[in-house]
């Protein structure tokens, strides 16, 4: 399993909490190909974790996250500052 962690910093939590709502609600959240889960974590930067089975998955869903970006105002996804890719090496709920 991979993950993709895309950095942000500024935005405004609170419309992007409400956005998500509004599309999951509306059935008009349209994640990447491939996606099996993803986490938001919130603190001095927002981190948008994606995961995905495979590597060339999480390469095939670059376009649709850049897409994802200009659907999103930066006023409230904030400024992607980083995107890295890391395998996961451990994952178990206790």
């Amino acid at each position: 399993m991979f993950a993709r962690v895309a950095t942000f910093e500024g935005g405004d939590v609170d419309r992007l909490r409400q956005l998500n709502e509004e599309r999951t609600a509306s059935g008009t959240l349209n994640p990447p190909a491939g996606v099996r889960r993803a986490l938001v974590l919130e603190g001095e930067r927002r981190l948008f974790i994606t995961f995905f089975d495979t590597r060339e998955e999480l390469e095939a869903a670059e376009a649709r996250f850049e897409q994802m970006g200009e659907e999103v105002p930066e006023e409230v996804r904030g400024r992607r500052t980083s995107v890295d890719v890391y395998e996961v090496v451990f994952d178990r709920e206790m």
